[in-house]
């Protein structure tokens, strides 16, 4: 009698767990019909058992289930903002469970990338309708599910940038810099944004440092460690710290771009002109070399233009005419330089205005009309 007991109670236990497998089973098969409402209540059931709540295989199929729903036609209503979350929960408790290798863990990766994929583009619906809150937050989910992935972070940046989040948007700079993405463009905007916060000169400073490391030719980078330099009556060190660099790269017009805007920083116009002809003369396509030039000439032409202005009547009569004569020299020999510099940076709106006034002041009103043009394209 005890021996026909035990039996039965063996069988009542083996029973109870096909039971639970089974759900495990329904579910998987639900899903693979479609049917995706009654695989997730199947799952679910499974999920809080205690005799499949920690097979990998429960928790697999949780995570399939659930992302499956997302952005589906006739399921997706039973998702919320959360689901993401849940799916990413599943399937990281799935290798906990199976390891990487496993035969559940092993199809995780492929699963998430597709999850990755689906979260970023909400957070570009979000960021495209301007929802700043919502952006980030998906962009973040995104870059946690998978962190080796910059797109995420970088779009973060700019939309906590957007929503004027400017602390938030330096965090995903230094984010980015830590996982190795350390270009000139994210310690430029890491930069700016900084000093939008009015952030201390010594973290400003740090930050241009840790940048002219990775990027020794950042002429935005060199101009505005300059910038601080002369704002601190540092003048004299800045020069020698740019001459040092110099001579160990003489051929580098970069650098010699940024040291003609040092002299014309001092007021040096003659050796800042002389030094902006030796950049040119070493790299012809150095954009900065020739807009600063251009603007050189520019500002002497402007300067004779005033005073012939201001000139009374009578000594205008004797001497105005060779004034302007001697500012139309000055534009002109301005022009090849805004000429170039359009041809290095075709859209730049800066040469394109100054452009359009010399034309205009040289009476080339058809060139003058054809820069308008291409500012309002």
């Amino acid at each position: 009698m005890r021996k026909i007991l035990l039996t039965a109670l063996a069988a009542a236990s083996i029973s109870v767990a096909s039971a639970q497998n089974s759900a495990v089973n329904s579910a998987i098969l639900n899903h693979k019909n479609g049917t995706l409402d009654k695989a997730l209540t199947d799952i679910n059931q499974a999920i809080e058992h205690k005799k499949t709540k920690d097979k990998a295989k429960t928790w697999f199929y949780r995570g399939v289930i659930y992302q499956d729903m997302i952005g589906n036609p006739i399921y997706g209503k039973l998702t919320d903002e959360n689901t993401p979350n849940v799916v990413l929960e599943s399937y990281d408790k799935t290798i906990e469970l199976d390891g990487k290798d496993g035969e559940f863990g092993k199809q995780v990766p492929e699963r998430k990338e597709q999850l990755y994929s689906q979260v970023l583009n909400q957070a570009v619906e979000f960021h495209n309708s301007q929802d700043w809150a919502n952006a980030i937050d998906k962009y973040k989910l995104a870059s946690k599910i998978n962190p080796t992935d910059t797109t995420a972070v970088i779009y973060a940046a700019y939309a906590a940038t957007a929503n004027k989040d400017y602390p938030a948007a330096v965090g995903f700079y230094d984010q980015l810099i830590e996982m190795g993405h350390k270009t000139e463009d994210v310690y430029k905007n890491k930069i700016q944004l900084l000093q939008a916060t009015e952030a201390s000169e010594e973290e400003v400073m740090n930050t241009l440092a840790a940048g002219l490391k990775e990027h020794p030719n950042s002429v935005y980078m060199m101009q505005e460690e300059l910038r601080y330099y002369l704002k601190n009556d540092r003048g004299e060190e800045a020069m020698q710290k740019l001459d040092k660099a110099i001579s160990a790269d003489p051929k580098n017009a970069s650098l010699l771009a940024v040291k003609g805007n040092l002299l014309e920083r001092k007021n040096d116009v003659e050796g800042a002109t002389a030094t902006y002809k030796k950049a040119i003369e070493i790299d012809p396509n150095n954009f900065d070399a020739n807009y600063n030039l251009g603007v050189l000439h520019f500002n002497k032409g402007a300067e004779v233009n005033n005073k012939a202005a201001k000139l009374d009547y009578a000594t205008y009569q004797k001497k105005g005419k060779a004034l302007e004569a001697e500012a139309k020299k000055h534009y002109q020999a301005a022009l090849p330089y805004f000429e170039k510099a359009l041809e290095i940076q075709p859209k730049d709106q800066a040469t394109m205005q100054n452009l359009m006034k010399l034309y205009t002041r040289l009476d080339r009103k058809t060139d003058a009309d054809k820069i308008s043009a291409m500012m309002n394209q």
